[in-house]
């Protein structure tokens, strides 16, 4: 018998086998608008196409200033033509040949000239009053077959974007005070926004997502030590809040954060995504023989190399090997690394999807 989404996602991070992989896909706005036109479909239809077993609910910001947006909504262009965010960090558009995307303007932060605690207080923090908490239990409602989840934002990566990434990392070392307080400060927001996206919800969601890259590909921007004495405990408390509401925790990062994986066990961590493959350590097979019994993997599909460079086969057998090897007793829910780019193939993105759902592709 066919599950609903939500109960397929439900055992999927239960550790329990679902009928099929749950499938939660992203695709950039360029690569959906490729594939509906090539498909021929709305989107509607694409989406249940797709299988798509998860979708966000989030509240609505009450005064966004452009649709265009990095995490947060922009609030304001500046005079450089740049996106402000809730957080006053500037991002610019920049063009390759597959699609536009926005990147942070490091050089610019915020705070990089504010060195006291007392500027940060003064500094014009955003609130929860600037959102509006009142569709959440209506749009759940409406799609109550599906997992749903609404996303937060964490305080370390926040924290390099308001702060920039060199002066807050000798932040945590020559002046923890006030990197402290800057988190306190991030997470003060984070936190309310969740808890009262969860009272909206009458605590409905599947999960929440605490969203917070600490990683390169290659390891922790700082060492084990400093996350577990800085991020572990402002994290700990985040999923006991959504712990207390029956709901589960997903905690994304980029990159190898294979050293702290134990870590996030410890604190309650229930879904790891992206599982980037091309990070050290970062292998799904290896993650799944080390970790699949405590924690759900959400992620595994390669963007950066297999999906625009592999051949439909090479897809076909990666991902038959991660329904078998790493969905083999639940604990998987098949997802691309990232938001899948428009430099990927179609034709690999359908083959995945086919398989995915069971079908021949």
């Amino acid at each position: 018998m066919e599950l609903q989404s939500i109960e397929r996602v439900l055992l999927a991070i239960s550790h329990q086998q679902p009928d099929r992989v749950p499938i939660d896909l992203r695709f950039s706005t360029e690569l959906q608008n490729n594939l509906l036109k090539e498909l021929g479909m709305e989107e509607k239809e694409f989406w249940e196409w797709a299988g798509q077993d998860v979708v966000t609910v989030r509240p609505k910001f009450k005064h966004p200033f452009s649709p265009i947006k990095y995490a947060d909504p922009t609030i304001e262009i500046d005079p450089q033509g740049s996106y402000l965010d809730i957080y006053r960090v500037p991002f610019r558009k920049i063009s390759n040949p597959f699609q536009d995307y926005l990147e942070p303007e490091i050089s610019r932060a915020p705070l990089s000239d504010m060195n006291s605690i007392q500027e940060l207080e003064k500094f014009p923090w955003p609130a929860v009053n600037d959102w509006d908490y009142s569709s959440i239990l209506a749009e759940i409602t409406s799609r109550q077959y599906m997992a749903t989840w609404c996303r937060s934002r964490g305080c370390f990566q926040t924290a390099q974007l308001m702060r920039g990434t060199e002066r807050f990392l000798i932040d945590l070392s020559l002046n923890p005070d006030y990197a402290c307080f800057l988190m306190d400060r991030i997470m003060d927001f984070v936190a309310e926004d969740a808890k009262q996206s969860i009272l909206a919800s009458q605590g409905k969601y599947t999960f929440v997502e605490y969203n917070d890259d600490i990683a390169t590909q290659r390891g922790l921007l700082i060492s084990p030590g400093m996350w577990r004495k800085f991020i572990k405990p402002r994290m700990k408390a985040f999923c006991e809040m959504v712990h207390g509401f029956g709901i589960k925790v997903k905690y994304h990062s980029c990159g190898s954060i294979y050293s702290v994986i134990p870590d996030l066990i410890e604190i309650g961590v229930d879904i790891l995504n992206p599982i980037q493959v091309l990070a050290a350590n970062m292998d799904p097979f290896k993650l799944k023989a080390e970790f699949g019994k405590e924690l759900c993997l959400h992620g595994g599909v390669d963007i950066q190399h297999l999906l625009p460079n592999g051949s439909k086969q090479e897809v076909c057998d990666y991902v038959q090997r991660l329904i078998e090897i790493v969905g083999k007793g639940g604990g998987y829910i098949l997802a691309g690394t990232h938001t899948i780019q428009n430099d990927a193939k179609i034709e690999n993105i359908i083959a995945m999807i086919e398989l995915a759902k069971g079908k021949k592709a």
